[in-house]
């Protein structure tokens, strides 16, 4: 299995799971609803970065559905002249469900801190992954009041977690949503016997 198909089937997986956090900060708590969907992975793994290929432009859903039938694959990439820019983030997105299932540091993202940066996000999740930190933006869609995954890479020069607010995990769990069956990641809020 190539780099690219790796990454679909791996986030493909993902489409069936929901995270729900409850982070806490100053006395106050708050619930985040994590979703994924078909129309995240095109910016995540980076494909409107490939300016010299159709694919940077296409039909995300078509893209993801055309990467899963074989259609499109890391052959079909290698011929842009820009894959050097995403080439870092196959790996961890491969991994993207383990990220996710070890995540412990959360962080209110406030754009000003990265002047330079265009992503426009609320959180950011900052992970260890191989000796590296992987950092996964989130920002909130107002229709379902879900958070998704606007952003996805691994840490390079720039630490953008440096100025944010951070915030305590209190508690996670990890939603299956065909059949309903939730498993407690982590859990500081139920008192101990």
């Amino acid at each position: 299995m190539d780099k690219l198909t790796e990454c679909v089937y791996a986030f493909e997986k993902m489409l069936n799971i929901q995270y729900r956090v409850i982070i806490g900060r100053k006395g106050k708590a708050t619930e985040l609803c994590i979703g994924f969907s078909k129309l995240d992975f095109h910016h995540l793994v980076g494909l409107g970065k490939l300016k010299d290929l159709r694919i940077a432009t296409r039909n995300r859903r078509i893209v993801f559905d055309e990467i899963l039938t074989g259609k499109i694959n890391y052959k079909t990439i290698l011929k842009s002249r820009y894959l050097h820019l995403i080439e870092n983030r196959f790996q961890p997105l491969a991994h993207i469900e383990t990220l996710f299932d070890d995540n412990r540091l959360v962080f209110r993202y406030n754009p000003t801190q990265n002047q330079f940066s265009l992503i426009q996000a609320d959180y950011l999740l900052s992970t260890p992954y191989s000796g590296n930190d992987v950092y996964i933006f989130l920002a909130k869609q107002e229709d379902t009041k879900q958070y998704f995954c606007r952003s996805f890479f691994p840490k390079q020069q720039k630490d953008y977690t440096k100025g944010q607010a951070v915030y305590t995990m209190l508690y996670k769990e990890k939603v299956f949503l065909t059949t309903g069956t939730a498993q407690i990641q982590f859990d500081r809020l139920t008192p101990r016997n």
